[in-house]
Protein backbone atom coordinates (compact mmCIF):
# COMPACT_ATOMS: atom_id res chain seq x y z
CA UNK A 1 0.00 0.00 0.00
CA UNK A 2 1.39 3.62 -1.03
CA UNK A 3 1.89 5.82 1.99
CA UNK A 4 -0.40 8.27 0.34
CA UNK A 5 -3.06 5.41 0.28
CA UNK A 6 -2.46 4.78 3.68
CA UNK A 7 -2.70 8.23 5.06
CA UNK A 8 -5.72 8.86 2.90
CA UNK A 9 -7.53 5.72 5.07
CA UNK A 10 -6.29 7.55 8.07
CA UNK A 11 -8.06 10.08 7.38
CA UNK A 12 -11.04 8.81 6.85
CA UNK A 13 -10.57 7.26 9.61
CA UNK A 14 -9.59 9.93 12.16
CA UNK A 15 -12.69 11.86 10.32
CA UNK A 16 -15.61 9.38 11.07
CA UNK A 17 -13.86 9.00 14.98
CA UNK A 18 -14.44 12.38 15.19
CA UNK A 19 -18.03 12.34 13.53
CA UNK A 20 -19.18 10.31 15.51
CA UNK A 21 -17.85 11.37 18.59
CA UNK A 22 -19.25 14.83 18.16
CA UNK A 23 -22.51 13.10 17.00
CA UNK A 24 -22.43 11.18 20.71
CA UNK A 25 -22.18 14.77 22.55
CA UNK A 26 -25.04 16.22 20.75
CA UNK A 27 -27.00 13.33 21.78
CA UNK A 28 -25.85 13.04 25.31
CA UNK A 29 -26.39 17.18 25.48
CA UNK A 30 -30.20 16.77 23.79
CA UNK A 31 -30.60 13.65 26.36
CA UNK A 32 -29.63 15.44 29.31
CA UNK A 33 -30.90 19.04 28.70
CA UNK A 34 -32.78 18.96 25.76
CA UNK A 35 -32.31 21.44 22.64
CA UNK A 36 -30.95 24.65 25.67
CA UNK A 37 -28.04 21.67 26.17
CA UNK A 38 -26.73 22.43 22.70
CA UNK A 39 -26.61 26.20 23.17
CA UNK A 40 -24.96 26.22 27.14
CA UNK A 41 -21.57 24.55 27.41
CA UNK A 42 -20.18 25.20 30.58
CA UNK A 43 -17.45 23.55 32.46
CA UNK A 44 -19.71 20.43 34.09
CA UNK A 45 -16.91 19.27 36.59
CA UNK A 46 -16.41 22.81 37.84
CA UNK A 47 -20.10 23.19 38.22
CA UNK A 48 -20.47 20.04 40.10
CA UNK A 49 -17.29 20.92 42.16
CA UNK A 50 -19.20 24.34 43.32
CA UNK A 51 -15.54 25.86 42.77
CA UNK A 52 -16.21 28.66 40.18
CA UNK A 53 -15.70 31.30 42.81
CA UNK A 54 -14.15 33.65 40.14
CA UNK A 55 -17.45 34.02 38.33
CA UNK A 56 -19.10 34.96 40.95
CA UNK A 57 -21.34 32.33 41.35
CA UNK A 58 -23.72 32.68 44.40
CA UNK A 59 -23.55 29.05 44.77
CA UNK A 60 -20.32 28.31 44.89
CA UNK A 61 -18.52 27.17 48.08
CA UNK A 62 -17.11 29.73 50.35
CA UNK A 63 -13.62 29.89 51.53
CA UNK A 64 -13.27 29.32 55.32
CA UNK A 65 -9.58 29.81 56.95
CA UNK A 66 -10.51 27.31 59.62
CA UNK A 67 -12.75 24.40 58.14
CA UNK A 68 -11.22 24.58 54.53
CA UNK A 69 -14.57 25.54 52.88
CA UNK A 70 -18.65 26.39 53.70
CA UNK A 71 -21.65 26.61 52.12
CA UNK A 72 -21.93 30.02 50.60
CA UNK A 73 -24.64 32.89 52.54
CA UNK A 74 -27.42 33.52 50.58
CA UNK A 75 -27.25 30.97 47.23
CA UNK A 76 -30.26 30.78 46.14
CA UNK A 77 -31.46 28.00 43.22
CA UNK A 78 -34.78 26.40 42.39
CA UNK A 79 -33.89 23.24 44.59
CA UNK A 80 -31.13 24.38 46.79
CA UNK A 81 -31.29 27.48 49.65
CA UNK A 82 -28.60 28.97 51.44
CA UNK A 83 -29.89 31.27 54.50
CA UNK A 84 -27.65 34.37 55.53
CA UNK A 85 -26.33 32.46 58.13
CA UNK A 86 -24.84 29.73 55.93
CA UNK A 87 -26.66 27.04 56.86
CA UNK A 88 -29.08 25.12 54.31
CA UNK A 89 -32.93 26.58 54.77
CA UNK A 90 -35.18 23.75 56.40
CA UNK A 91 -38.76 25.19 56.01
CA UNK A 92 -40.70 27.15 58.33
CA UNK A 93 -37.72 27.34 60.46
CA UNK A 94 -37.89 30.52 62.22
CA UNK A 95 -41.81 29.87 63.69
CA UNK A 96 -40.58 27.06 65.84
CA UNK A 97 -39.76 27.39 69.38
CA UNK A 98 -36.79 26.43 71.69
CA UNK A 99 -33.40 25.87 71.12
CA UNK A 100 -32.87 24.00 68.07
CA UNK A 101 -31.37 20.76 67.17
CA UNK A 102 -27.86 21.20 65.30
CA UNK A 103 -26.89 18.78 62.55
CA UNK A 104 -23.40 18.43 61.70
CA UNK A 105 -21.86 16.45 58.81
CA UNK A 106 -20.95 16.04 54.91
CA UNK A 107 -23.36 15.60 52.27
CA UNK A 108 -25.70 12.71 53.68
CA UNK A 109 -26.78 15.50 56.17
CA UNK A 110 -26.52 18.52 53.59
CA UNK A 111 -29.01 16.28 51.59
CA UNK A 112 -26.97 15.94 48.69
CA UNK A 113 -29.11 15.42 45.44
CA UNK A 114 -32.67 16.31 47.01
CA UNK A 115 -34.27 19.63 47.63
CA UNK A 116 -34.22 21.85 50.81
CA UNK A 117 -37.43 20.49 52.65
CA UNK A 118 -36.20 16.75 51.39
CA UNK A 119 -32.82 16.81 53.65
CA UNK A 120 -33.19 14.47 57.09
CA UNK A 121 -32.80 17.50 58.88
CA UNK A 122 -35.55 18.79 57.15
CA UNK A 123 -37.75 16.07 58.05
CA UNK A 124 -36.57 15.69 61.41
CA UNK A 125 -37.57 19.41 62.13
CA UNK A 126 -40.86 18.42 61.44
CA UNK A 127 -41.12 15.06 63.22
CA UNK A 128 -39.68 17.04 66.42
CA UNK A 129 -41.82 20.06 66.15
CA UNK A 130 -37.68 22.20 66.82
CA UNK A 131 -35.84 23.77 64.99
CA UNK A 132 -33.16 21.39 62.98
CA UNK A 133 -30.21 23.68 61.92
CA UNK A 134 -29.00 21.81 58.55
CA UNK A 135 -24.93 22.90 58.65
CA UNK A 136 -23.94 20.35 56.73
CA UNK A 137 -21.27 20.79 54.44
CA UNK A 138 -20.72 18.23 51.39
CA UNK A 139 -17.10 16.70 51.06
CA UNK A 140 -16.46 17.19 54.90
CA UNK A 141 -14.01 14.79 56.40
CA UNK A 142 -14.78 13.89 59.61
CA UNK A 143 -12.58 16.13 61.10
CA UNK A 144 -13.92 19.19 59.18
CA UNK A 145 -17.15 18.06 61.03
CA UNK A 146 -15.77 18.26 64.53
CA UNK A 147 -13.89 21.44 63.51
CA UNK A 148 -17.01 23.24 62.09
CA UNK A 149 -19.33 21.72 65.06
CA UNK A 150 -16.79 23.30 67.46
CA UNK A 151 -17.00 26.62 65.41
CA UNK A 152 -20.78 26.69 65.44
CA UNK A 153 -22.04 24.87 68.28
CA UNK A 154 -21.66 28.55 70.50
CA UNK A 155 -23.61 30.34 68.20
CA UNK A 156 -26.34 28.32 67.53
CA UNK A 157 -26.45 26.90 71.46
CA UNK A 158 -28.58 23.58 70.43
CA UNK A 159 -30.19 21.49 73.09
CA UNK A 160 -28.40 18.74 70.76
CA UNK A 161 -26.28 17.79 68.15
CA UNK A 162 -26.31 15.12 65.80
CA UNK A 163 -22.66 14.82 64.02
CA UNK A 164 -23.30 12.78 61.25
CA UNK A 165 -20.00 10.35 59.58
CA UNK A 166 -19.99 7.77 57.00
CA UNK A 167 -16.51 5.08 56.53
CA UNK A 168 -15.47 7.55 53.93
CA UNK A 169 -15.34 10.53 55.71
CA UNK A 170 -12.93 8.85 58.04
CA UNK A 171 -10.43 8.78 55.15
CA UNK A 172 -10.77 12.14 53.94
CA UNK A 173 -9.26 12.94 57.26
CA UNK A 174 -6.07 11.75 55.81
CA UNK A 175 -6.06 14.27 53.43
CA UNK A 176 -4.55 18.02 53.42
CA UNK A 177 -6.00 18.46 49.31
CA UNK A 178 -9.73 16.70 48.98
CA UNK A 179 -11.60 17.99 46.04
CA UNK A 180 -8.82 20.32 44.73
CA UNK A 181 -9.29 22.46 47.64
CA UNK A 182 -6.98 23.20 50.54
CA UNK A 183 -8.28 21.66 53.87
CA UNK A 184 -7.07 21.21 57.65
CA UNK A 185 -6.24 18.47 59.08
CA UNK A 186 -4.41 16.29 62.06
CA UNK A 187 -1.25 15.00 63.07
CA UNK A 188 -0.20 12.82 65.57
CA UNK A 189 2.24 13.66 68.05
CA UNK A 190 3.29 12.08 70.84
CA UNK A 191 -0.07 10.30 70.79
CA UNK A 192 -1.96 13.52 70.13
CA UNK A 193 -3.60 15.84 67.40
CA UNK A 194 -2.14 18.40 66.13
CA UNK A 195 -3.44 20.65 64.34
CA UNK A 196 -2.23 21.43 60.50
CA UNK A 197 -3.00 23.78 57.19
CA UNK A 198 -4.76 26.27 59.76
CA UNK A 199 -5.25 28.91 58.68
CA UNK A 200 -6.01 27.14 55.58
CA UNK A 201 -4.36 28.77 52.28
CA UNK A 202 -6.76 30.66 49.88
CA UNK A 203 -8.45 33.24 50.14
CA UNK A 204 -12.38 34.58 49.52
CA UNK A 205 -13.23 34.24 45.51
CA UNK A 206 -9.97 32.44 44.60
CA UNK A 207 -10.04 30.18 41.76
CA UNK A 208 -9.63 26.39 42.52
CA UNK A 209 -7.49 24.28 40.38
CA UNK A 210 -9.66 21.15 38.27
CA UNK A 211 -7.51 18.16 37.35
CA UNK A 212 -5.46 18.95 33.70
CA UNK A 213 -8.45 16.30 32.31
CA UNK A 214 -11.45 18.39 33.74
CA UNK A 215 -9.87 21.82 32.61
CA UNK A 216 -10.07 20.12 28.75
CA UNK A 217 -12.89 18.42 28.81
CA UNK A 218 -14.81 19.38 31.41
CA UNK A 219 -17.49 20.99 29.06
CA UNK A 220 -18.30 17.47 27.43
CA UNK A 221 -21.50 15.91 28.50
CA UNK A 222 -20.15 12.79 26.80
CA UNK A 223 -17.05 12.58 28.63
CA UNK A 224 -18.44 13.08 31.92
CA UNK A 225 -21.19 10.42 31.69
CA UNK A 226 -18.34 8.07 30.65
CA UNK A 227 -16.24 9.19 33.47
CA UNK A 228 -18.97 8.11 36.05
CA UNK A 229 -19.44 5.10 34.27
CA UNK A 230 -16.48 3.67 34.83
CA UNK A 231 -15.83 5.41 38.42
CA UNK A 232 -12.88 8.07 37.65
CA UNK A 233 -13.20 10.50 40.08
CA UNK A 234 -9.92 11.35 41.29
CA UNK A 235 -7.99 12.70 38.51
CA UNK A 236 -11.07 13.94 36.82
CA UNK A 237 -13.52 15.63 39.23
CA UNK A 238 -10.73 16.18 41.77
CA UNK A 239 -6.91 15.67 42.96
CA UNK A 240 -6.47 14.51 46.78
CA UNK A 241 -3.31 14.62 47.90
CA UNK A 242 -2.35 12.90 51.22
CA UNK A 243 -1.41 14.46 54.61
CA UNK A 244 -0.44 11.36 57.02
CA UNK A 245 -0.48 7.13 56.19
CA UNK A 246 -3.90 5.24 55.11
CA UNK A 247 -5.23 4.21 57.57
CA UNK A 248 -4.17 6.73 60.14
CA UNK A 249 -7.69 8.13 59.51
CA UNK A 250 -9.57 5.82 62.25
CA UNK A 251 -6.58 6.55 64.79
CA UNK A 252 -7.03 10.51 64.33
CA UNK A 253 -10.95 9.88 64.22
CA UNK A 254 -10.92 8.25 67.84
CA UNK A 255 -8.86 11.47 69.20
CA UNK A 256 -11.68 13.47 67.92
CA UNK A 257 -14.60 12.28 70.19
CA UNK A 258 -13.63 14.46 73.25
CA UNK A 259 -13.05 17.34 71.46
CA UNK A 260 -17.00 16.81 70.30
CA UNK A 261 -17.58 16.04 74.02
CA UNK A 262 -15.78 19.51 75.17
CA UNK A 263 -19.15 21.32 73.40
CA UNK A 264 -20.85 20.74 76.54
CA UNK A 265 -23.58 19.27 74.76
CA UNK A 266 -25.46 16.17 73.90
CA UNK A 267 -24.13 14.85 70.99
CA UNK A 268 -25.37 11.37 68.72
CA UNK A 269 -22.38 10.06 66.74
CA UNK A 270 -24.79 9.39 63.58
CA UNK A 271 -23.10 6.62 61.33
CA UNK A 272 -24.47 6.98 57.60
CA UNK A 273 -24.20 4.80 54.57
CA UNK A 274 -23.63 5.75 50.59
CA UNK A 275 -25.44 3.28 48.30
CA UNK A 276 -22.15 1.76 47.49
CA UNK A 277 -22.04 0.01 50.83
CA UNK A 278 -25.31 -1.83 50.21
CA UNK A 279 -24.20 -2.57 47.22
CA UNK A 280 -20.74 -3.72 48.24
CA UNK A 281 -19.58 -7.64 48.98
CA UNK A 282 -19.40 -8.69 52.11
CA UNK A 283 -15.44 -7.85 52.27
CA UNK A 284 -16.39 -4.31 51.38
CA UNK A 285 -19.21 -4.18 54.57
CA UNK A 286 -17.44 -5.78 57.09
CA UNK A 287 -14.64 -2.92 56.39
CA UNK A 288 -17.01 0.19 56.65
CA UNK A 289 -18.42 -1.65 59.64
CA UNK A 290 -15.04 -2.20 61.42
CA UNK A 291 -14.18 1.45 60.76
CA UNK A 292 -17.66 2.53 62.42
CA UNK A 293 -17.14 0.48 65.32
CA UNK A 294 -13.95 1.43 66.08
CA UNK A 295 -15.01 5.32 65.96
CA UNK A 296 -17.79 4.28 67.75
CA UNK A 297 -15.60 2.24 71.09
CA UNK A 298 -14.14 6.02 71.30
CA UNK A 299 -17.15 8.15 70.90
CA UNK A 300 -18.54 6.08 74.19
CA UNK A 301 -15.27 6.09 75.72
CA UNK A 302 -15.72 9.94 75.65
CA UNK A 303 -19.22 10.18 76.80
CA UNK A 304 -20.99 10.65 73.42
CA UNK A 305 -23.82 8.42 72.08
CA UNK A 306 -23.23 6.45 69.28
CA UNK A 307 -25.94 5.24 66.32
CA UNK A 308 -25.61 3.24 63.61
CA UNK A 309 -27.56 3.03 61.08
CA UNK A 310 -26.55 -0.34 59.48
CA UNK A 311 -28.76 -2.04 61.57
CA UNK A 312 -32.42 -0.36 61.30
CA UNK A 313 -32.00 -0.01 57.77
CA UNK A 314 -31.04 -3.44 56.56
CA UNK A 315 -34.49 -4.65 57.06
CA UNK A 316 -35.84 -1.75 55.23
CA UNK A 317 -33.61 -1.84 52.35
CA UNK A 318 -33.88 -5.33 52.03
CA UNK A 319 -38.04 -4.73 51.79
CA UNK A 320 -38.23 -1.38 49.61
CA UNK A 321 -34.69 -1.76 47.55
CA UNK A 322 -31.61 0.36 47.23
CA UNK A 323 -33.42 2.15 44.54
CA UNK A 324 -36.37 3.96 46.41
CA UNK A 325 -34.06 4.70 49.57
CA UNK A 326 -31.07 6.12 47.29
CA UNK A 327 -30.48 8.46 44.21
CA UNK A 328 -27.04 8.09 42.74
CA UNK A 329 -24.96 7.52 45.82
CA UNK A 330 -26.82 9.90 48.67
CA UNK A 331 -30.63 9.26 50.14
CA UNK A 332 -33.27 9.99 48.03
CA UNK A 333 -36.19 11.85 49.75
CA UNK A 334 -38.07 8.55 50.80
CA UNK A 335 -34.62 7.59 52.33
CA UNK A 336 -33.76 10.54 54.21
CA UNK A 337 -37.62 10.42 55.94
CA UNK A 338 -36.59 7.09 56.54
CA UNK A 339 -33.33 8.01 58.29
CA UNK A 340 -34.83 11.36 59.89
CA UNK A 341 -37.70 8.82 61.61
CA UNK A 342 -34.99 6.69 63.00
CA UNK A 343 -32.86 9.54 64.57
CA UNK A 344 -36.28 11.33 66.11
CA UNK A 345 -36.91 7.87 68.05
CA UNK A 346 -33.05 8.16 69.09
CA UNK A 347 -33.05 11.13 70.42
CA UNK A 348 -36.66 10.62 72.21
CA UNK A 349 -34.96 7.40 73.95
CA UNK A 350 -31.97 9.74 75.20
CA UNK A 351 -34.27 12.17 76.20
CA UNK A 352 -32.44 14.56 74.59
CA UNK A 353 -35.35 16.61 73.43
CA UNK A 354 -36.99 18.78 76.14
CA UNK A 355 -40.79 18.88 76.36
CA UNK A 356 -43.35 21.23 75.11
CA UNK A 357 -43.28 23.05 78.57
CA UNK A 358 -39.75 23.19 78.95
CA UNK A 359 -39.44 25.30 75.45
Amino acid sequence: MKFGELAARLALLAGSLVFSLIFLELGCRVMRSGPQGLVQWPNLVRERMSTSDARGDSCAYAYDQTVGWALPPGCTSPSYNVGLDGFRRTPAATRLPGPPVLATGSSFTNGEEVADNESWPAYLQTLVRRQVVNAGVSGFSLDQTVLRTEQITPVVKPVAIVASFTPDDVRRSELKIAWSRQNPYFAMKDGRLDLRNVPVPGHSHGPVPLPLAAQLFGWSVLMDDVAKQLGIHEGWFYDEVRAVPPGAGEQIACLLMPRLASTGVPVVVLAQYSRGHWMADTEGKNRDLRIVRKVFDCASAAGLIPFDLSEPLEPVVRSRGVDALYQTDHHSAEGNSVVAELIMKKLTQEHLLPSTEDR
